[in-house]
């Protein structure tokens, strides 16, 4: 614990950050023998307490005022990989979400590099425009793969998913995209959805639910997956909930 502490400075580490370092099993004994405030006293650094609670929203604004804090200093748009790399994922994929790089860039003046984006093929965006325009005439649905492939246009389509995406282009064209009707993929538990599922349901509650309550309120699985990772011990400190003690049968 002592070479943990001098890695870490005076402040008491994340859940998050004790898997990344390879010692979740250190972070679990500390749940069981006395919790991170005890210890984080005992060691002398300052315990920040994580409430249980929504994800901020992705807003246009917080968007904007992360990308003003972010872009600081910078003369051309970030690629994918250096958002990835500065730890601003999420932040990447709100900006492809709401109209891409293009968008962002041109409201911070930034220029954006050709590269991975269909630039070296000529699909500026006028360019896409122009040709979008064309493919689509009078219709006022998005059109498929195959009409692109058809008009020898797979070279401006891969250009559309790299530069903005689909989703842009159709708002920006005036067209409905089709529903997708195939099977929607089984969602992953990773550790945010389960700190987040399990935020929403404990939301107003000083104790832990009881396997039965997840019952009652279908979310058996949500249960079950907190189970598997890290176990009912630590989501409960993790969400500052106090576990009720198991009757015992006489």
């Amino acid at each position: 614990m002592r070479l943990w502490r001098g890695a870490r400075g005076s402040r008491w580490p994340t859940y998050r950050e004790f898997e990344r370092a390879g010692l979740k099993r250190l972070r679990d004994m500390v749940t069981r023998q006395g919790g991170a405030r005890r210890w984080a006293k005992e060691m002398g650094v300052r315990h920040v307490e994580h409430r249980p609670g929504y994800t901020p929203k992705w807003t246009e604004e917080r968007i904007r005022d992360d990308l003003r804090n972010y872009l600081g200093g910078h003369v051309q748009w970030p690629s994918r990989q250096q958002f990835e790399h500065d730890g601003r994922t999420a932040l990447r994929n709100a900006v492809n979400r709401t109209g891409g790089p293009a968008r962002w860039a041109a409201e911070f003046d930034l220029s954006l590099s050709s590269r991975r984006s269909g630039l070296r093929r000529g699909w500026t965006p006028e360019a896409i425009e122009r040709e979008l325009g064309r493919l689509v005439g009078k219709n006022t649905t998005w059109p498929p793969r195959r009409q692109f492939e058809r008009a020898g246009l797979a070279s401006m389509l891969t250009a559309i998913y790299r530069f903005e995406g689909a989703e842009y282009w159709a708002t920006r064209m005036h067209l409905q995209r089709r529903p997708r009707f195939s099977k929607p993929r089984k969602a992953t538990w990773t550790s945010e959805r389960i700190r987040a599922d399990l935020a929403e349901f404990c939301i107003g509650r000083a104790t832990w639910p009881t396997e039965r309550e997840f019952i009652d309120a279908g979310r058996q699985s949500l249960y079950r997956a907190a189970s598997r990772s890290g176990g009912v011990a630590v989501w409960a400190a993790e969400l500052g909930l106090a576990r009720g003690r198991k009757r015992r049968n006489n």
